[in-house]
């Protein structure tokens, strides 16, 4: 058991932190922090302490594909009733002599499970792929030499790790010493402001596993492995949370016990009455009640929806979406409400100069996005490039951005640093500033710390001359000498004579320490009026949603700063986001937003993607989803920047005022709602949930769940790992998503694009509508077939069909042409349908009428043939039984043409639109054909050739079930059609109807006190 505790390991100095894991080994003494361990040591600490593994399953090496998919085969065989039926019937047929049937059902269970299991394996490695977050390699010191990429996995506790620019941290690691190392910490906090890390004992001395190192360097020693790192104890918490069914699964769950209940219901009647009736015996009743097991439990059902649900995971692979579970496509059409992070997934997670205010007041506008030096900067109120004085206060302006930075960006845009400093560099860019720091020595250096709020740096010019007018003039400033020729930083002024110091951080920590504010080409005293006017305009910015620094300059850090700006800076969305949630709001689908940013950068964010919309009416009980155009009283990005004067600023401030107390809520007003219930109740017209932990998160999706939604999780991030998996469905980032939320969710999106959300949404609804109409070919037959046995059954009359031909007509005839029906492509009427509720049946009295009434037609002609053909002695022939079995198949397959769409008749149809369907009845047909004609079969299925004559009277009785489909939806759609009966999907309208006015009455009145 590892002895120490994270507050120990915090409070130690460096020495004291290797000594005290230099005694992990029976009290040995060890070097660690100058030459790690030795070799011959990892072997007993990784025994002791554990491997540098999160998940257990990747402590074994891989197994056979073979092996892994024959598992995963065995499990599908178990998992479903209708499986465990017909496995149950094969066993019987078996031991009663009827081998055939045995082996068919068999083959038809290989089907089944051997497509899901090859299916789900192939999403899981693929999604391997993806696994990019615990880091394969890292760098470690060893028997005092330094080991690049050696494999996480093989660390150890006490490991001496070497951290640089861009490395992952392999595990939860003691900092030692540390140069300039800043640290982003999104993954596991949500805030993309990274952390500077030290070896103080008194300090922020921790970096944690997945974390990613923006900036500097440094030596860390390993004290957590595996899943005894906070990336892995939050990998142990989404063990306890349950996962959810999917709709599809409690569906076709559903339909299995009932199809199993009415099948075992017929056929013990049945078998009663064949045995007291027609007194035969037992072994024939039992023979007949197995034959009529396989023609009543449609064997294709299973194959068909695992194929469609296939097809649907593939279409969405070639989207760069990577579904991990068949069925999580279909419930993805039943999503109402899609609950997104912020950062990372509508976001770039890249910061960008946005908005400048210079000394002299002027305010300019930053265009282009990114770290990219496409843009301009001009003024705001003219919108003309800058003035010469202006261009003079954009020099001292980037020259301190630039001189105050550990940032690199290079010319071909390869970027290493923390987003703030590198959207500075980019914006100095594109005022047409060369990076002046190769002409600079850096004498001392201040890092940021979160009590002060600012970053110091001090340097002087290699040459001995500044580049610009107004940093030569702070040169020459006179200020306050303080005694022993020190400043307040402590650092001595010998030397480094005509050295300034550059300052950048939070506006009300910079102004407190300026005496001067820029004036043209030099300084004037600062004045409380300029001090007003600056934090005016800081918190202008602020309701935009930016953030904003505030820059100084100086011969000295007291009474000698002067002030040159502020820089207004922004996470700016992904291209599409806005787009992607209009589409969502179109379809009926709610977009939230749940972040851990401030109020004013979630609401910016919410308003610019459309998450939340201005409009005259700004009461949340009218702010409807569908209601008109997504840019309705929306700000465009060209007007956001605009000035007073041009009104923009107020509409946002007055829009904010009046919505935002409606629209937002915090994670401590979640902590103060004690129950789901009232929290459900509370969050009726939230679109933003801010400054908010994962407990708050997991509660949101709980609440929305108690409400009746089919709740969406979009994140990237550990803090999103427990919602993701309480999710119906969660959605993780591939890219940039961590390991932890890769794992919770159940599609990854391996570009990163939110807006493929919308493609998912849109092939889960038209899934389930194919599954409908393939299911309602698959019932038809399935109750025709047994129908027709029962007849025969019941009269006493020999079976029409043998049971090869059974065999053939229901896995070989079923499986092509229903297959095919789930690619038919969809309605538009149907993409643009709101969610359906996951209470609606998937078997409506629509979808039963037209089974019924397809399925008499078939056996009326299948029967009138039958009794055509059958002989006065009562002995069936091989003619009789091929007439019947052609009429069969034939109706069967004009009704597959009929069941493509429920809405549109048969001359409507084009073949050119589906030719998965024309290749698979193309195929049925020349199957029926050979086994017909072809010898060989003949003999397999008892059949002998038709004559022409006989195969256009065939043809002409099986257009009959074109005539009665076209009856019905041209005559009949209210009865026969799923969207004629359909009325729109509305979840407790009238509930919350009144709850909304219940809210909105308490919040007023909240806002009134």
């Amino acid at each position: 058991m590892y002895p120490y505790n994270r507050s120990q390991e915090k409070s130690w100095q460096p020495e004291e932190v290797a000594r005290h894991l230099g005694q992990l080994l029976n009290g040995e003494e060890n070097h660690l922090i100058t030459r790690g361990w030795s070799s011959g040591q990892v072997p007993t600490l990784r025994q002791k302490y554990g491997s540098n593994i999160i998940h257990e399953k990747d402590l074994e090496e891989k197994k056979n594909v073979c092996l892994v998919i024959t598992t995963a085969l065995l499990e599908q065989l178990w998992k479903e009733p209708l499986n465990l039926m017909l496995l149950g019937s094969a066993v019987v047929s078996w031991f009663l002599g009827n081998k055939a049937d045995a082996i068919s059902i068999g083959i038809a269970l290989l089907i089944v499970s051997l497509v899901a299991s090859i299916q789900e394996y192939r999403s899981e490695a693929a999604l391997e792929k993806l696994q990019t977050l615990v880091p394969p390699t890292c760098t470690v010191v060893r028997d005092g030499s330094v080991l690049e990429g050696l494999l996480a996995k093989e660390l150890v506790i006490g490991d001496l790790v070497l951290l640089g620019t861009g490395d992952r941290v392999p595990a939860d690691c003691r900092v030692v010493d540390a140069l300039e190392l800043m640290v982003d910490e999104s993954c596991l906090t949500g805030e993309n402001h990274p952390v500077s890390k030290t070896g103080a004992a008194d300090g922020e001395n921790m970096v944690f596993c997945g974390t990613l190192v923006n900036a500097g360097r440094g030596r860390a020693l390993v004290v957590s492995v595996g899943r005894q790192t906070e990336f892995g104890k939050i990998a142990v918490e989404l063990d306890k949370v349950e996962a959810r069914k999917s709709p599809l699964q409690n569906k076709m769950e559903e339909l299995g016990q009932r199809l199993a209940q009415v099948s075992g219901i017929a056929i013990v009647i049945i078998g009663l009455i064949g045995t007291l009736a027609w007194g035969r015996p037992l072994l024939e009743t039992i023979t007949i009640a197995v034959s009529l097991a396989v023609a009543a439990i449609p064997e294709g059902l299973p194959i068909c929806v695992t194929v469609t649900l296939a097809l649907g995971v593939l279409r969405m692979a070639r989207q760069k979406a990577i579904v991990k579970k068949l069925p999580v496509v279909e419930s993805l059409g039943c999503a109402s409400v899609v609950a997104s992070d912020k950062t990372g997934t509508l976001t770039q997670n890249e910061m960008t100069v946005r908005q400048i205010y210079l000394a002299g007041g002027s305010l300019l506008d930053v265009t282009g996005i990114g770290y990219h030096a496409d843009g301009i900067i001009q003024d705001s109120a003219t919108q003309q490039a800058p003035s010469n004085e202006q261009n003079e206060g954009l020099k001292a302006l980037f020259q301190t951005a630039s001189l105050c930075n550990n940032a690199t960006l290079s010319d071909d845009d390869t970027t290493a640093g923390q987003p703030t400093e590198l959207a500075l560099l980019a914006a100095s860019r594109k005022c047409g500033m060369v990076d002046p720091r190769p002409n600079y020595q850096r004498i001392q250096e201040i890092p940021f710390s979160s009590e002060r709020k600012r970053m110091e740096v001090r340097v002087k010019p290699f040459r001995g001359t500044y580049e610009t007018k107004a940093l030569a003039s702070a040169v020459q400033l006179k200020v306050p000498q303080v005694s022993s020729r020190r400043d307040s930083t402590g650092s001595s002024n010998n030397n480094n004579e005509g050295a300034l110091y550059f300052v950048k951080g939070m506006p009300e920590s910079v102004i407190s320490q300026c005496r001067y504010i820029m004036n043209e080409t030099s300084e004037k005293p600062f004045k409380e009026q300029d001090s007003q006017n600056i934090l005016t305009q800081s918190r202008k910015m602020a309701s935009r949603g930016l953030r904003v620094l505030a820059l100084a300059y100086g011969p000295s850090l007291k009474d000698g700063l002067i002030f040159c700006g502020l820089v207004g800076m922004e996470d700016p969305l992904r291209k599409g986001v806005a787009e992607a949630v209009e589409q969502l709001h179109s379809g009926g689908v709610k977009v939230l937003m749940v972040t851990g940013d401030s109020k004013e950068t979630a609401m910016s964010i919410a308003k610019k993607c459309g998450i939340i919309r201005l409009s005259n009416d700004t009461s949340p009980t009218k702010a409807s989803p569908n209601s008109g155009n997504i840019k309705t009283g929306l700000l465009s990005r060209s007007n956001s920047f605009a000035s007073d004067d041009g009104g923009s600023l107020c509409d946002l401030e007055d829009a904010q005022s009046t919505n935002n107390d409606y629209y937002a809520m915090s994670g401590e007003e979640m902590d103060a709602i004690r129950s789901t219930p009232e929290l459900a109740e509370r969050i009726h017209g939230v679109r933003v949930f801010y400054r908010v932990a994962p407990k708050h998160k997991l509660a949101l999706v709980r609440a929305l769940q108690h409400n009746g939604d089919v709740v969406a999780v979009t994140g990237d991030g550990v803090n999103d790992a427990l919602s993701l998996k309480g999710a119906d469905i969660g959605i993780s980032m591939g890219k940039c998503g961590t390991d932890v939320a890769k794992e919770a969710s159940d599609v990854v999106l391996a570009d990163d694009d939110f807006t493929t959300i919308t493609s998912a949404i849109a092939e889960g609804k038209g899934i389930f509508f194919n599954i409908r109409n393939f299911l309602s070919f698959q019932l038809s037959t399935s109750l025709a077939a047994l129908c027709i046995a029962s007849i025969a059954s019941v009269f006493g009359l020999p079976n029409p069909l043998n049971a090869m031909q059974i065999l053939w007509i229901n896995i070989i005839m079923d499986g092509p042409p229903a297959q095919s029906l789930g690619v038919e492509p969809v309605d538009e009427k149907i993409l643009r349908a709101k969610p359906r509720s996951p209470k609606d049946a998937i078997i409506t009295p629509a979808l039963l009428r037209r089974c019924v009434t397809s399925a008499a037609l078939i056996v009326f002609c299948t029967l009138k043939v039958f009794s055509n053909e059958l002989t006065h002695d009562g002995q069936v022939s091989k003619r009789d039984t091929t007439m019947t079995f052609m009429t069969f198949v034939n109706c069967d397959l004009v009704h597959a043409y009929a069941c493509r769409h429920s809405e549109r008749c048969f001359y409507e149809l084009s073949w050119k639109s589906n030719p998965s369907f024309v290749w698979a009845v193309g195929g049925s047909l020349i199957g029926q054909l050979l086994v017909i004609y072809w010898s060989p079969l003949q003999q397999v299925f008892q059949t002998e050739s038709l004559s022409l004559s006989d195969l256009c009277y065939i043809m002409l009785l099986s257009s009959s079930v074109l005539a009665l489909d076209t009856l019905r939806k041209l005559y009949f759609p209210s009865w026969f059609s799923d969207l004629g009966q359909r009325a729109p999907y509305k979840r407790k309208k009238t509930v919350r109807k009144k709850v909304r006015r219940k809210v909105t009455t308490r919040r007023r009145n909240m806002l009134a006190l």
